[in-house]
């Protein structure tokens, strides 16, 4: 196992909305992702998705409202919640997931 640098993985990632595994832990995954613009409208009926800023700020819309997330602040959107992240510039996220979730939603 080499060690994992997420700056460098930050720079690597140049496409939106194509998370990519950093490591697996047991049934866990820990994502990187580029987010850019808003994305679709979406629910994970069976699993829990926590959001983790590492570069700019993203929003998490549900129908309950937006969040506001900056640099180093997380999220948990629980199963079956519906929601979307957008961002008005750039940003980078690490999701930590279950393995089994598609990342597009349902």
């Amino acid at each position: 196992m080499e060690k994992i640098n997420l700056q460098k993985l930050i720079k690597e990632m140049k496409k939106p909305w194509e998370p990519r595994n950093v490591v697996l832990v047991d049934e866990t995954a820990l994502r990187i992702a580029k987010i850019e613009g808003a994305y679709n409208w979406h629910i994970h009926r069976e699993e829990d998705e926590f959001f983790l800023v590492l570069k700019g700020k993203i929003f998490i819309d549900t129908e309950e409202g937006s969040i506001e997330l900056n640099e180093m602040e997380g999220y948990l959107v629980k199963k079956g919640t519906r929601h979307r992240s957008r961002t008005k510039k750039p940003a980078w996220i690490l999701l930590i997931e279950p393995i089994k979730t598609k990342t597009k939603g349902e």
